[in-house]
């Protein structure tokens, strides 16, 4: 691993390996596990306080390397997931037995003291307590002591998923794991963590709105009464045909059908029309014979009285 540093002038460029440094301090972790193992061991039994593990969350425990004996534990305290943040020599529970107890384990190797998981571990580690949670399971977060690295995805979690600042949350943990200490490289870690959330958080959001603002536009514009439901029956014997023969018969029998209502109307109206006529007739000659009828009376009338 090489970082690239630019002098003041910014013109020369020097190379610093930290290979060499990275072995000096995985050396040093390697030569002080045990010794620093046994004073948490000691720690933990003449001081209550001193707990191997702390529940920091509904669905979160969080402590120090597990060993054998303390499977059954964690399995009767309803963990159903293992983060192991240690590397080969400081992991004491081998996946096998957790498998034989119905326990998932993830393992991310990270080097102790000062170096913290990458992004993409710290993203897998989250998706995998978020998916123990999300159905009700609990998930163990380690390191050797319970205080850095398995503190870094543990703070990392409650950023994504309870919407807490790095800091909030890191007081949150310490306020019931007082020992919790982050390098500056885990803390680091957290806040890179907490901009790529928070970016992609902002780029989700946006989208969301965005989508909401077309179909709420959409929706306004569409008009109920234009809207025209057509049942299976109003289709029925509309079904297309390809066949000009079957088209042409249909057109046929449409043209003498409407050949046929236009001339029963007139024929109807004809009849009307004679109905009509004959009955104006009649009634006309009634009244003209009743007015003959009286003139004839009156001049006999008249006659009766000249003579």
């Amino acid at each position: 691993m090489y970082i690239l540093e630019l002098n003041d002038s910014g013109g020369d460029e020097s190379c610093v390996v930290l290979n060499s440094k990275r072995a000096l301090v995985g050396a040093g972790a390697r030569a002080l596990f045990y010794p620093t193992l046994l004073y948490n061991v000691v720690r933990n039994k003449i001081q209550p306080q001193f707990r191997w593990w702390d529940r920091v969350d509904e669905f979160i425990l969080l402590g120090a390397v597990p060993f054998p004996a303390d499977v059954q534990r964690l399995k009767e305290l309803g963990v159903h997931g293992v983060v192991t943040l240690n590397e080969p020599y400081e992991t004491l529970v081998s996946t096998s037995l957790y498998d034989a107890h119905g326990i998932n384990h993830l393992v991310i190797p990270t080097r102790d003291y000062l170096f913290a998981p990458c992004y993409g571990d710290i993203r897998q580690a989250v998706d995998f307590i978020h998916n123990n949670a999300s159905r009700g399971k609990t998930t163990y977060v380690h390191c050797k002591a319970g205080r850095g690295r398995s503190t870094t995805v543990v703070l990392c979690y409650l950023v994504e998923h309870k919407q807490m600042t790095p800091t909030v949350a890191y007081e949150y943990v310490r306020s019931i794991r007082p020992r919790v200490r982050l390098a500056s490289s885990q803390w680091q870690a957290v806040q890179d963590y907490y901009q790529r959330w928070k970016e992609r958080y902002i780029c989700t959001s946006s989208t969301d709105t965005t989508l909401s603002c077309s179909e709420k536009t959409n929706f306004e514009a569409f008009d109920d009464s234009c809207m025209v439901l057509v049942s299976k029956s109003d289709i029925e014997g509309y079904e297309l045909s390809l066949n000009s023969n079957v088209v042409y018969n249909k057109l046929t029998e449409l043209s003498v059908a409407c050949r046929v209502q236009l001339t029963s109307q007139a024929a109807i109206a004809r009849l009307s029309c004679t109905w009509l006529r004959i009955h104006g007739h009649k009634f006309w000659r009634k009244k003209l014979q009743s007015s003959i009828g009286n003139d004839q009376q009156s001049s006999v009338r008249f006659d009766l009285q000249v003579c």
